[in-house]
């Protein structure tokens, strides 16, 4: 039973390692998380789903893709992210402050979703923690690791948008602007870094 606690203690740090930096994913949450806690939860569940994917792919091709981490076909990936987060960025930079509630919520919660997903799948920082630190502590730990991991995030998601939604009741338009700045200049700034990466990635000798 101590066993079983220890990997799931470990696994909850390891999931808030992946879900509590500043990035992309989470400047995407706080964006849409203006629109309800809804929303902002959908974006990161979505996000958390990729993680699963990430998971049972690295699970089912463990050599395959420790193999496959050093490899310069990855600035694919690099590139894909970066248009990605540039063109979420200029959609951010553009909208409106939300007018909150309406008829279609719950279709823009299941866009915010796939939004988050094909972010997560795109995310060179996701993906990179995957074969990283996932591919390694896979092999690390057991099936409570994964149970701690997925606890942490799922806490992450719901807790995250909650703030900004507290923000939102005492300064609406104060909160607006300040997570539409954070938002578009931190996907625009990933952007650009991630096009560099990819560029060095091509650019490095064999």
């Amino acid at each position: 039973m101590s066993q079983a606690l220890a990997q799931i203690a470990a696994g909850m740090a390891l999931g808030y390692s992946l879900a509590v930096p500043p990035g992309p994913m989470n400047a995407l949450i706080a964006s849409w998380a203006l629109k309800s806690l809804k929303h902002g939860t959908a974006v990161g569940a979505g996000a958390m789903t990729a993680d699963f994917i990430f998971m049972l792919i690295t699970l089912a091709f463990y050599q395959e893709v420790l193999a496959a981490v050093g490899s310069r076909y990855t600035a694919i990936i690099y590139f894909a992210g970066s248009f990605f987060l540039l063109y979420i960025a200029y959609r951010i930079a553009v909208s409106r402050p939300p007018e909150g509630g309406g008829g279609r919520a719950a279709e823009r919660a299941v866009k915010g979703y796939l939004l988050g997903l094909s972010l997560g799948l795109v995310n060179p920082y996701q993906l990179g923690w995957w074969l990283t630190v996932g591919l390694s502590s896979i092999s690390s730990f057991g099936v409570y690791w994964a149970l701690g991991l997925f606890t942490a995030i799922s806490t992450w998601i719901v807790s995250f948008p909650a703030a900004v939604r507290a923000g939102w009741r005492l300064n609406s338009r104060g909160t607006w602007l300040a997570i539409k700045v954070f938002s578009a200049t931190t996907l625009a700034a990933f952007g650009a870094f991630f096009v560099y990466q990819g560029i060095n990635l091509l650019t490095k000798p064999i």
